[in-house]
């Protein structure tokens, strides 16, 4: 299939990422990212959002960005463009949990985010050919803090994927990637060079009491994002296209849901 570079996919993709920063319980300060996934539906981590207040979510990158009716043109390039500039965001509705709540994966329906749609993939967990994915380029971007910027800065990082793993606790597969776990990439995509979403940062699989960097950087895969989004009646009309009415069913008939599992 065809493949975009990393430079492609962090061009395409970059504004439809934000952060989200939270005060924790204990009054302390965090942030995490989220993705847009369409109509305002922005997907992220569930811990970076349960139990806590949400101060802010917002971009910071701008775009110009292909649009029939944009009052843009650019010289040298065809066609019209509108500016996709950054912005704060306001969360209307959520955060929308998975109805298994020992899945990591929650969402948000944000309102004044004007932002490009990113695609999931159609890698549910009983299709996945894990050699088909080993060595496959990656991007993932995310807001960990960077030590004396004086605001959040989207990181982006190339990585391949190493591994994809089930793990002993149970759960969904999860791909093992090349880049370096940080705080603040919980809740990023991983886009894959074949212009989709491999499935979201969740966790940093490390040996007992080591610093998060030391250990694999994990990705959940995108079934989960599905039966979340399909739960709570919130999945955009962009991802249902091609799945025939699929994540229209009845929610205790999706996969992984508590009366499916049973």
């Amino acid at each position: 299939m065809p493949s975009l570079s990393p430079r492609e996919l962090f061009e395409r993709y970059a504004p439809a990422v934000a952060y989200v920063s939270v005060e924790l319980p204990n009054g302390d300060q965090a942030i995490g990212t989220a993705f847009h996934v369409g109509e305002g539906v922005f997907v992220t981590a569930r811990h970076v959002v349960h139990g806590c207040t949400i101060l802010e979510i917002a971009t910071t990158v701008q775009r110009y960005v292909p649009d029939e009716s944009g009052p843009v043109t650019i010289h040298g390039r065809e066609g019209r463009y509108r500016w996709i500039p950054p912005a704060v965001g306001k969360v209307v509705r959520g955060p929308f949990f998975h109805p298994d709540g020992q899945i990591d994966i929650a969402a948000l329906v944000v309102e004044g985010l004007d932002c490009p749609v990113i695609p999931l993939g159609s890698h549910l967990d009983d299709w996945l050919d894990d050699e088909a994915f080993t060595l496959a380029q990656v991007v993932v971007m995310g807001y960990p803090p960077v030590p004396q910027s004086k605001t959040p800065v989207l990181v982006t990082s190339r990585a391949e994927v190493n591994a994809v793993i089930d793990k002993y606790t149970g759960g969904h597969p999860q791909f093992i990637v090349s880049a370096m776990a940080r705080g603040g990439f919980s809740g990023g995509p991983c886009l894959i060079e074949w212009d989709f979403t491999l499935g979201v940062v969740t966790e940093s699989l490390v040996g007992a009491g080591a610093p998060s960097e030391l250990g694999y950087l994990s990705i959940i895969s995108v079934e989960p994002i599905y039966v979340c989004l399909a739960h709570h009646k919130i999945l955009p009309a962009d991802q249902k296209d091609g799945w025939e009415g699929f994540w229209d069913e009845d929610p205790k008939s999706l996969p992984c849901s508590p009366s499916a599992a049973a």
